[in-house]
């Protein structure tokens, strides 16, 4: 079954992954800032997905400037 998402749906998405990318990027600095000895892993993993919802945001954005 095909999901059909509507114009508001799609925008309020990309918005969210938005969101969550600039609370994951905020998890790096803070973490490192507050810890002061931040585990590399922890670090990568944060910026790892980061960086995916921004992707998300950004195909979203392509969804929304090709209907």
């Amino acid at each position: 079954m095909k999901i059909q998402l509507t114009r508001p749906w799609v925008k309020a998405l990309s918005g969210l992954f938005i969101n969550m990318s600039a609370a994951w990027y905020a998890t790096v600095f803070i973490g490192a800032i507050i810890t002061e000895v931040g585990d590399i892993w922890i670090l990568i993993t944060n910026l790892f997905f980061g960086t995916m919802c921004l992707v998300v945001s950004v195909r979203l954005e392509e969804i929304l400037e090709n209907e």
